[in-house]
């Protein structure tokens, strides 16, 4: 006895609808959990999530309402979710705008079911247009992603493949009917190509949305481990981070017989911004201060913040007079000009220790310190230089 299977295109379409309403449900209450700054993408994932069931659940009603509103308006919607899903990738991976671009492409779609939907009917032309359309805009989602993502690896080849084999599906739909038109005389016909085409709209927004908030975690997950190692005000490494960054050049200048250099930088005076013009002020202070000290540093020399207003500047492959006429090149092009603080201009110069890595040093700490130590001879001695280490090994220095 032979069992015969049936396959409700009708049911399958209110099925994907009620799933992806859940999808969306549940990336709204997940979403209250991520950063600010993902908000903005958050919401046109969430529309789209919306919007496509309610295209669905419109479709899958063709036969009790109205073309304009089960062909237009639910093709409309269809449109709309995805250009929603493709406003959403680029807000996430901060593109250029393309809002002209999806808004043309969803008004094609418009245009297109209101002629061969409404006014000239025809299934066929309107399949492969709106199949042209729509993967139009599923294939900007996936170039976005492979275009834009921070890094390679599985959770960009999950969320830019699924677009790129929705568009893949909405294309070989198009081709399908121009080659045999034919194919499709019913909008729900059983056939490879209407099941195809179903499939995507049902699996697609699982898929993606689970892609998307991988892309969330991961990029939080980055942030986390930026954030535990840059200075937080000035963008530049924390104390933490350079001391290790110091270490290694220290190893990799022994290894391959290259000098290292390392300048210990103050601010002259900082105090004084921070007790007259307050603590805004002295952020600011630091804030240009950093800029000005990275205009003048090479490529490959890593900057750090020690803390307070000291800074230390790593320079491999640098020698001892080179080192030295970096510092005056930093020193002279910050006193140049006065600082620009919301209070006003405030004049400011930089007192700079120079060390140089030497036999004796075991542990960067030692070069550290001998840098420093030279930074505090250049303050005794008037402030507004640069002092260099004898570089005759590494002493207890006096207490700070």
């Amino acid at each position: 006895m032979g069992t015969s299977w049936l396959f409700d295109i009708r049911s399958a379409l209110l099925v994907g609808a009620l799933l992806t309403l859940m999808i969306g449900m549940v990336l709204l209450v997940v979403g209250r959990s991520l950063a600010a700054e993902y908000r903005p993408s958050l919401f046109h994932w969430v529309a789209a999530t919306l919007l496509q069931p309610a295209g669905f659940v419109m479709l899958s009603l063709r036969d009790q309402l109205d073309p304009w509103i089960s062909t237009v308006l639910a093709n409309a919607c269809i449109a709309l979710a995805f250009a929603a899903y493709a406003r959403a990738v680029r807000l996430f991976y901060r593109a250029p705008s393309t809002r002209w671009l999806l808004s043309a492409l969803v008004l094609l779609s418009v245009m297109i079911s209101v002629y061969w939907g409404v006014v000239a009917p025809d299934l066929t032309l309107r399949l492969i247009a709106i199949s042209l359309t729509l993967g139009g805009l599923l294939g900007y989602s996936a170039w976005t992603v492979f275009r834009h993502a921070e890094r390679r690896g599985p959770i960009r080849l999950v969320t830019g493949g699924v677009f790129a084999l929705a568009a893949g599906i909405m294309f070989y739909r198009a081709g399908a009917l121009v080659i045999d038109p034919g194919l499709v005389t019913g909008v729900f016909q059983i056939t490879h190509v209407q099941l195809l085409t179903y499939a995507v709209g049902s699996v697609l927004p699982v898929i993606a949305t689970v892609g998307f908030l991988l892309m969330c975690t991961e990029r939080s997950q980055r942030e986390l481990e930026r954030a535990a190692r840059v200075d937080y005000l000035t963008d530049c490494y924390n104390r933490r981070a350079i001391e290790e960054q110091g270490a290694r050049a220290m190893a990799a200048a022994r290894r391959h017989g290259m000098p290292l250099a390392v300048l210990v930088i103050d601010i002259d005076h900082f105090k004084r911004i921070n007790d007259e013009l307050g603590h805004a002020a002295g952020d600011q202070a630091l804030v240009q201060s950093v800029a000005r000290i990275r205009a003048e540093m090479r490529t490959e020399d890593v900057l750090g913040r020690l803390g307070g207003e000291e800074f230390i500047v790593l320079m491999p492959n640098t020698d001892s007079a080179s080192a030295v006429s970096a510092g005056e090149r930093i020193r002279l092009g910050f006193a140049s000009r006065p600082l620009q603080l919301a209070e006003g201009r405030r004049a400011a110069t930089l007192s700079i220790g120079v060390a140089m890595l030497a036999p004796m040093d075991r542990h960067f700490s030692q070069l550290l310190q001998r840098a420093d130590r030279a930074m505090y001879a250049a303050k005794n001695a008037g402030r507004n230089l640069v002092m260099a280490d004898a570089m005759s090994g590494w002493e207890p220095g006096p207490p700070r």
